[in-house]
């Protein structure tokens, strides 16, 4: 049983947040097929006779790593349900792009047959659910839009900020995958746990996310999405700086701000704030919900 201290690791993976996961008040995941080829790992409360909330992750992450704050203070008030996207932890490694991911949403709304399910999307997850809601409105209660925007790359300063953090990116991914190898423990620690979450997502994924990033623009037609939306707006945030977040809430003809003093890693940074931010926001989607 090979054991590693936290100082053999990089300084970036030694400094992150404490906040662990208890794993036992979590669901485990388990590898379902969508359809075809496409498989991913779920995560599901199971509770059939409550409100389901599909919670998709932002880059670098992986289904319960981005959402295990919330699944721990939200469970038993919704049914709460997460998945691997694309490239990133055990979801699917084939072609990759959002309009592919955002299909995926509905696969898995499909596959648990769930009847117009609350999408909540952090950060690369709110681009998707933005996408998922503008393939089929009717097929979801309403959205909950968490430090995201309407896409990036559309003036000097952004294009500035996307090109260093593209340039950066190898950074992001703070846990080599030889380190994550020799992680072998057969009851791993929460902390451990995170770690191993992270090496998942290779550097090409990175590099691949933000190109799609740059690429997309959703002001041309968020004003068509007929279903309420929660903006979850990160104050501090320089990947979706509040002016976007901002457009995105005016763009939207049925939409409520709920801000957070925190910058784009609010999830890790602020847990508690942030879980509560996101019981509000999916409160007041579902009490709006035709």
């Amino acid at each position: 049983m090979t054991r590693n201290s936290l100082g053999s690791l990089p300084r970036s993976a030694a400094r992150l947040p404490r906040m662990a996961p208890d794993m036992a008040q979590l669901p485990a995941g388990r590898i379902v097929t969508l359809t075809d080829d496409v498989t991913t790992r779920l995560y599901d409360t199971g509770e059939e006779h409550l409100t389901p909330v599909v919670l998709l992750h932002g880059m670098a992450a992986t289904g319960m790593l981005n959402w295990y704050q919330t699944f721990q203070r939200l469970q038993g008030e919704y049914r709460l349900i997460a998945f691997d996207q694309r490239r990133h932890g055990m979801g699917h490694g084939g072609p990759f792009d959002f309009t592919a991911l955002s299909e995926d949403v509905l696969r898995v709304a499909d596959h648990l047959e769930l009847d117009k399910p609350v999408v909540g999307g952090y950060s690369m997850g709110g681009i998707v659910a933005q996408l998922a809601a503008r393939r089929d409105p009717s097929r979801l209660g309403g959205l909950v839009l968490a430090a995201t925007g309407t896409g990036a790359e559309r003036n000097a300063l952004e294009k500035i900020t996307l090109g260093g953090f593209l340039r950066s990116s190898p950074l992001l991914n703070a846990v080599p995958v030889e380190v994550a190898r020799e992680i072998d423990d057969e009851v791993l620690s929460a902390h451990t746990w995170a770690l191993r979450e992270l090496s998942s997502v290779s550097f090409a994924t990175h590099r691949t996310v933000i190109g799609e990033v740059a690429r997309f623009n959703s002001t041309s037609w968020l004003h068509e999405l007929d279903l309420p939306v929660a903006i979850v707006k990160t104050m501090r945030d320089i990947a979706f700086p509040r002016w976007i977040q901002d457009e995105m809430a005016d763009l939207l003809p049925h939409s409520a701000v709920f801000p957070i003093s925190a910058g784009h890693a609010a999830c890790a940074t602020h847990p508690g704030t942030f879980a509560r931010r996101m019981r509000t926001g999916i409160g007041w989607v579902v009490s709006n919900s035709h």
